[in-house]
């Protein structure tokens, strides 16, 4: 009778330990990169979000350097700003993933100082001053 219990004990612990190990195994990951900036979706192989799982990001060059780690959010979503136009491996438990970005967006257009616009400005005031003035005198 012990024996019986106990190996239904052992069974129960090695399947639930062997469901949390195979659920570990297969997850999916989804990556997408716009400009400098990477995205990703964690799932469990159920298609369920794998909230707060461990995001490793390391160059594809050097894929035993973890450059960073990440953690999802509530929904399984991380995002990560990279350098541009770089080739990185991601890896989520065992599966793994590659992703290369694209050019960094331009610099947004500033304008020049307050001065040197006034100064422009009052310098093209200039010209229909001059225009005008001719006229007066002819």
């Amino acid at each position: 009778m012990c024996t019986k219990l106990f190996s239904r004990i052992c069974l129960g612990v090695c399947l639930s330990l062997w469901t949390s190990f195979v659920s570990a195994q297969d997850m999916r990951l989804d990556l997408l990169a716009d400009g400098v900036l990477v995205f990703g979706v964690v799932s469990a192989a159920d298609g369920a979000p794998a909230a707060n799982a461990s995001v490793q990001i390391a160059l594809a060059t050097q894929p035993n350097a973890v450059v960073a780690t990440v953690q999802t959010d509530a929904v399984g979503i991380f995002s990560w700003q990279g350098a541009a136009l770089s080739s990185y491996q991601v890896s989520v438990g065992s599966v793994t993933a590659s992703v290369t970005t694209g050019e960094a967006p331009p610099e947004p257009f500033r304008w020049p100082p307050i001065y040197i616009t006034l100064g422009a400005l009052l310098l093209l005031s200039l010209i229909p001053a001059r225009r005008l003035r001719r006229k007066d005198q002819a």
